[in-house]
């Protein structure tokens, strides 16, 4: 399976903008990219639940210290017309 690596970002003051940037069939990037996503945004997201319901607490405040984060989840069989890049290290990004 061909894993799609997107790049999230802040959009507009509470928001979610999601960009397709690369693709990668490498364990290693794949398990990289997750980790450091579950790690920042995926954890901030978790402990703020709430928070973020209740409007007490923005996800533009994460992005303040963070411009952007990536995640490899979305799983395809072909990725030739999606013209991205390949991502065979994380460096990459």
């Amino acid at each position: 399976m061909i894993t799609i690596i997107s790049k999230i970002e802040l959009e507009g003051t509470d928001g979610l903008k999601y960009t397709d940037v690369g693709h990668t069939q490498e364990v290693d990037v794949i398990n990289q990219i997750n980790e450091d996503y579950d790690a920042s945004l995926g954890k901030f997201l978790g402990e703020n639940r709430t928070k973020l319901e209740l409007g007490t607490v923005s996800v533009s405040s994460f992005f303040a210290d963070f411009p952007f984060v990536h995640e490899a989840r979305t799983q395809v069989e072909n990725s030739e017309d999606l013209g991205l890049i390949e991502v065979t290290d994380i460096d990459q990004l």
